[in-house]
């Protein structure tokens, strides 16, 4: 026991020696509690690699983020560049539904000029004198219905066409009829077009005869009015004028054209063929003629002389009353 308490004792002693050449080499470790030397003198080292690495953590956190918005902004674009390729295709107007439904008309061959087929065997004989009589042999029901062409007892024996086997279609003619009835049921007489709308306008027959037997309006010749005038009117089908719509252009002329614009006559419009109604604009143009032009302006110069001399012999009157 004693042998073993004075090695207790001898190790206490060593830790003792150690501990304090440790403080003393330090310096300020000096007289602190067991521990504390080692952990200031490891914490600084490590807390700086952990600052350091958490740093570097956030750094590559947030730049994954800003690089995933730089992506997403770059793939935006290049949705919005990308260009729509559309197909245009033509489509056929559909049909009104006032309007009914028209069969086409059928498919119709030729005909062709048939040169019937000689073969006495296939005709059925007639019956005759013995002594006229020619011995005739008849075919039999089955090369009957093998005959494709028409036979006769006065055709050729190499006609060109002998396999024509065309049907000629006899309903043609009614078909026909039946759509041509049918178009002047559903052509309204009555109605009206713009003179875009047909397929031929109405054109003036007499426009320059008008055109001359309109006057001058005195109004406008004494004021020098000028100016373009477009009536519209509405031309029947039979190329009259049935009315007079509106009037354009200056007031002083509206009489006179609409005085005289009746008396035009007009070729008929047309639509699908046939005469219809139709309003037509017609411009008349009233300018006045050099010669007048000249002869209102000396008229002018002739009024401002005059005002002249009068207005002098005033002034003289004034200034001798003034002596």
């Amino acid at each position: 026991m004693s042998d073993q308490n004075t090695k207790i004792q001898s190790n206490q002693v060593q830790d003792q020696s150690t501990s304090d050449s440790l403080i003393n080499s330090e310096g300020y470790f000096y007289k602190m509690a067991y521990g504390a030397p080692e952990l200031k003198k490891l914490y600084q080292k490590y807390a700086t690699r952990g600052i350091i690495l958490a740093i570097l953590l956030h750094v590559l956190i947030i730049g994954s983020y800003v690089f995933a918005l730089i992506l997403e902004s770059k793939a935006n674009e290049r949705d919005q560049n990308l260009t729509n390729i559309i197909q245009l295709e033509d489509l056929d107007t559909p049909p009104s539904a006032n309007d009914e439904e028209v069969p086409p008309p059928p498919e119709v061959e030729v005909p062709q000029e048939i040169i019937p087929l000689k073969d006495l065997e296939a005709l059925i004989p007639e019956p005759v004198a013995r002594q006229e009589a020619e011995i005739l042999t008849t075919k039999t029901q089955e090369a009957l219905e093998e005959i494709l062409a028409p036979v006769s007892s006065e055709g050729s024996e190499n006609a060109p066409n002998v396999g024509f086997i065309g049907k000629i279609d006899l309903k043609k003619e009614k078909m026909e009829q039946k759509l041509e009835k049918k178009e002047e049921k559903n052509f309204d007489k009555n109605k009206i077009f713009q003179q875009f709308e047909v397929e031929k306008a109405p054109s003036p027959v007499n426009l320059g005869a008008v055109r001359n037997s309109m006057r001058y309006p005195e109004i406008a010749r004494s004021s020098g009015i000028e100016g373009r005038v477009t009536v519209r009117v509405l031309v029947g089908t039979s190329g009259s004028i049935e009315r007079i719509g509106s009037i354009s252009g200056p007031d002083v002329f509206h009489s006179e054209v609409s005085s005289k614009v009746m008396s035009l006559q007009f070729t008929p419009g047309l639509q699908n063929g046939k005469p219809v109604r139709v309003w037509v604009s017609v411009p008349f143009n009233f300018t006045l003629g050099s010669k007048f032009k000249k002869e209102k302006e000396e008229e002018k110069t002739e009024e401002k002389t005059q005002e002249e001399t009068t207005k002098t012999p005033t002034e003289d009157n004034s200034g001798s009353n003034e002596e």
